[in-house]
């Protein structure tokens, strides 16, 4: 099996660390590094979460570097949805003994592209901000990257879209909320750019991890599996939308799409960033829907509309596992 090669930007929080997780395990991924953004925390905290997370799976092997404090132009908001009093679902692991690398997020992005021209996939499940602040000093990389997977954006494909939007108005999806003029710069790169909105992350139908999914974690009985279900267990019982919303990280959903592209059914769409100062829309990505007199000049991206959800099960225990489902 060829190995992918991935960057993962995340800003751990519950679900990105189970997504550090299954890049380390899944076969098929090859994690050259992890950059730490701000978003569910500040990207200091973000940073020490993903070297503890290194250090559970104990692989100090993996560069962890560290992104800005805050976003590109505006002030760092408070994410509304709690990961715990640690950002990790309350495990309170130790100050971690790994230490960050000395590169800035941008600058390790830039390294690696370079190192591996045409081979390398970044996974944010974060805010855009080092990819953005990596193509702005290094333009040169954006064509030499295979191709972004973002865990972001709010696009209507769906009604989930914005019946339980996460930004802080009724219009926006977090990671884009935080951050949108970085969102903008990185859709408006011509880089190749999937997208999963909340329109697929947010439907319980799709996403919810089930009782076959949870019966394999438990039977694999490896401190992985066990790290994750702790974090299913705290995301159900602490989920800030009781009446509607999954038992699941959401992020993971990204990470499996990153395992199995064909496993989210896509379209092609034209999509601008809200970057006004509008407390309605700010963040909010526009998808431009008309058949006629159409926004062509607009960035054009890829977003999933649906996903299959039987393999979504199978590639997310099979990435924590690190072995076919068939055979947990």
């Amino acid at each position: 099996m060829e190995r992918k090669k991935l960057i993962l930007n995340c800003d751990p929080g519950t679900d990105d660390s189970v997504c550090i997780i299954m890049g380390l395990t899944h076969p098929g991924i090859d994690l050259l590094g992890i950059t730490a953004e701000s978003g569910n925390l500040p990207a200091s905290k973000s940073c020490a979460n993903a070297l503890r997370i290194l250090e559970l799976m104990e692989r100090p092997d993996i560069p962890v570097a560290k992104g800005m404090e805050h976003p590109l132009v505006r002030e760092y908001p408070k994410d509304p949805y709690s990961h715990g009093k640690d950002g990790l679902g309350n495990h309170f692991f130790p100050e971690p003994e790994l230490k960050p690398d000395p590169r800035y997020a941008a600058q390790m992005i830039i390294d690696l592209v370079e190192q591996f021209p045409g081979e390398v996939t970044i996974l944010s499940t974060a805010p855009l901000t080092n990819i953005a602040l990596a193509f702005m000093l290094k333009p040169d990389i954006i064509p030499m990257v295979k191709e972004v997977y973002h865990l972001g954006g709010a696009y209507g494909v769906t009604d989930y879209a914005f019946l339980n939007a996460t930004g802080d108005n009724p219009m926006s999806e977090w990671n884009v909320y935080v951050d949108p003029e970085a969102a903008k710069a990185v859709y408006e790169s011509g880089v190749k750019l999937t997208t999963i909105g909340l329109d697929v992350a947010f439907n319980p139908e799709w996403v919810n991890i089930r009782e076959e999914a949870l019966k394999k974690l438990e039977k694999l009985n490896t401190k992985a599996s066990r790290y994750v279900l702790e974090i299913i267990d705290y995301v159900d019982k602490n989920n800030s939308l009781p009446d509607l919303f999954n038992n699941g990280p959401i992020d993971t959903v990204a990470m499996c799409a990153v395992i199995q592209p064909d496993i989210i059914e896509t379209r092609e769409i034209h999509v601008e960033v809200d970057t006004s100062d509008n407390q309605l829309t700010r963040g909010m990505t526009l998808w431009d829907r008309r058949n006629h007199f159409k926004w062509t000049h607009i960035p054009r991206i890829w977003t999933a509309c649906a996903i299959d959800s039987e393999r979504y099960q199978r590639t997310f225990v099979e990435a924590v596992g690190g072995k076919p489902y068939d055979e947990i």
